[in-house]
């Protein structure tokens, strides 16, 4: 007989996933999404841990995927993790699936909401997709429900400890880097910046790691990818204020690059940057508490948004 589950452990699962929720919304009234970015990569250890999918950011091989968030290639699931549970959403998100998913499950994951409203729908799939609405549609309570089930005891033990080690940094880090990289970018963006145009061609990610020979670089830009919209969102508030911080942040990462590629390549290369940028930053005028760490995990949200916009490191040829 399986052993009964820990009420414990559904408590803390419960409670981390309803905080997050709650953080998630509140955020994204006032229009700061940063948080919703750190919960697709939240949400795609806990599903693997919930139901074994080995899902991976589709937005750090291309931001603002297609209808998805989360991909498990070897299961065909696609996911989309999102703060909005709607009809609507759920069929703008299957109208924008490719023909390259054919044969995928789709899974509609809203993170602040019950979904049980949109499960009595009906809705069109395209390019052979399967959607099951009842099977298809999660939430905070169905995760919860799969826990509670006698044979998920080793299931809700693993869900609660990643949620101890995991959602408070994935909650309070969140505040805490998005200050600090609104301070840094105002440090950096200090300098004027000159007129230059950068080369807005398309490209693969992953090509271009390869052909700037990055391993190290390799592991930094799969890390950190996942937040570019955090670091563009910042940008986006600024500019839209007609203070163009985008501009001049990225034109002081290209001079570094500039200067610092006549004499190194590769994954020294890319440390130089980082270390150039950690250093034109006085973190004595970050906000209290903030860390040497955190200021470099800064440094490199700004240089893998500068390498996904290609203003640093080649493009393949």
């Amino acid at each position: 007989m399986a052993e009964p589950v820990n009420k414990q452990h559904i408590e803390c699962v419960l409670n981390g996933l309803s905080e997050l929720a709650a953080n998630v919304a509140l955020r994204a009234a006032v229009n700061l999404m940063d948080l919703h970015v750190h919960s697709e990569n939240f949400y795609a250890e806990l599903l693997k841990i919930v139901y074994g999918w080995n899902l991976r950011n589709a937005n750090t091989e291309k931001q603002n995927a297609e209808g998805i968030d989360l991909v498990d290639d070897d299961s065909k699931i696609v996911v989309q993790v999102t703060g909005t549970c709607s009809k609507s959403k759920i069929d703008h998100s299957l109208s924008e699936l490719k023909e390259n998913y054919a044969g995928y499950r789709f899974v509609f994951l809203p993170i602040v909401n019950s979904a049980k409203a949109q499960r009595k729908y009906s809705y069109t799939t395209q390019h052979g997709v399967f959607f099951d609405p009842q099977q298809d549609i999660l939430d905070i309570v169905s995760i919860i429900k799969e826990l509670s089930k006698p044979s998920s005891t080793e299931k809700a033990a693993a869900a609660a400890e990643f949620i101890k080690k995991n959602l408070i940094t994935v909650v309070s880090e969140s505040h805490q880097l998005a200050s600090g990289l609104e301070h840094i970018i105002l440090q950096l963006s200090k300098e004027d910046s000159e007129d230059i145009t950068f080369d807005i061609e398309d490209f693969k990610i992953d090509a271009k790691i390869a052909f700037n020979n990055l391993e190290y670089g390799k592991d930094v830009i799969r890390d950190c990818a996942g937040q570019y919209r955090r670091v563009q969102s910042i940008y986006d508030e600024y500019d839209g204020q007609g203070q163009n911080k985008s501009k001049s942040v990225l034109h002081k990462l290209h001079s570094i690059y500039l200067t610092e590629k006549q004499h190194y390549q590769g994954d020294v290369l890319f440390k130089r940057i980082e270390k150039a940028i950690v250093e034109s930053v006085n973190i004595a005028s970050l906000p209290a508490g903030f860390t040497r760490e955190e200021l470099e995990m800064c440094a490199d949200l700004l240089m893998v948004h500068a390498f996904m916009e290609c203003k640093i490191f080649e493009k393949p040829i």
